[in-house]
């Protein structure tokens, strides 16, 4: 992220917090909910801040600390978490917070079992695998059974795919409220004066409020700390994704050339071919896919132009 940009970065842990879950602007929170949450439970009119920290019932618990806590008119439980890079137990760690605040919930001696629903929403800034290469960016999970009935709405859940929302989509492209909010959290750091048309009344308070130049020096210090945390993560994703990719052209490469002696010079030659165009469709430089496949420049051109 270049530091000379004006406007806070929404997926860092200070500006998603302070711009969600805090009180003065609990009408951005409102205005997303009514946003992604219908048909799931209706509008939401207004909401209740809850504590974000909890700490189990023994020692032997771990410690959970939610984004944002939040509840309904009518009680029901709405937790919105950010993601910014993917887990191995991704999913086990939502269904986990979810049934962790549900048990959280129950009183002593309630026979009943009395406790509200609880709707997870979690925005991610990885591509969720069951949505790839659909124009979709929310996936609603619910407790159904193989009939596809609903068991129970007591808990369910909404995963946002933050990666469908480039910054080369123009705002005034977007026509649903639920992209306009999904855009700006992923792009405000970026947006520049006139990117958002006055009659969108509530993203022109954000932006003017996403302004750096209003935070204090304290809240500058914590913002910078959060900025640090938030590359932090983006480098270790991106380092991770190279290494993997590397790993995978060489077994791609080794298999290639296997086939090629099994099969001949021919399909060895076009699984090479597919490579090179591969890269360079990917949008890799000439001198990229040198270093990457070894092989000179000039041959690296000829198999392009085959």
């Amino acid at each position: 992220m270049k530091r000379e940009n004006q406007n806070i970065n929404l997926m860092t842990d200070f500006a998603f917090k302070r711009f969600f879950g805090t009180e003065p602007y609990k009408n951005n929170l409102i205005h997303f909910l009514n946003a992604v949450l219908p048909p799931y439970i209706g509008p939401v009119q207004d909401l209740t801040y809850l504590p974000t920290e909890q700490l189990g019932t023994s020692d032997t618990n771990k410690r959970l600390v939610f984004d944002v806590l939040c509840a309904n008119p009518i009680n029901d439980h709405i937790i919105v978490e950010m993601q910014k890079a993917s887990q191995e137990f991704f999913k086990d760690r939502v269904i986990a917070y979810s049934s962790r605040h549900i048990s959280e919930s129950l009183e002593v001696g309630d026979r009943k079992y009395s406790f509200p629903k609880v709707i997870t929403i979690v925005l991610v800034d990885f591509e969720i695998p069951e949505l790839k290469g659909s124009d979709k960016f929310i996936q609603h999970i619910m407790l159904k059974d193989d009939e596809n009935k609903i068991f129970s709405d007591k808990m369910s859940f909404l995963l946002i795919d933050l990666t469908k929302f480039a910054a080369e989509i123009s705002f005034e492209q977007l026509r649903e409220e639920s992209q306009k909010w999904c855009y700006v959290i992923k792009n405000m750091w970026r947006m520049k004066e006139g990117d958002i048309p006055k009659e969108e009344t509530i993203f022109r308070e954000l932006f003017e409020n996403c302004k750096i130049s209003k935070l204090n020096a304290m809240e500058k210090q914590e913002y910078e700390k959060s900025v640090l945390e938030y590359e932090d993560v983006k480098d270790a994703m991106e380092y991770h994704h190279r290494i993997g990719f590397a790993e995978g052209m060489e077994k791609g490469m080794e298999k290639g050339m296997e086939k090629g002696m099994e099969k001949g010079r021919e399909e060895g030659l076009k699984t090479l071919t597919h490579t090179v165009k591969n890269l360079l469709a990917m949008g890799l430089t000439f001198g990229e896919i040198v270093k990457i496949t070894g092989l000179p420049e000039k041959e690296v051109r000829r198999l392009c132009n085959n």
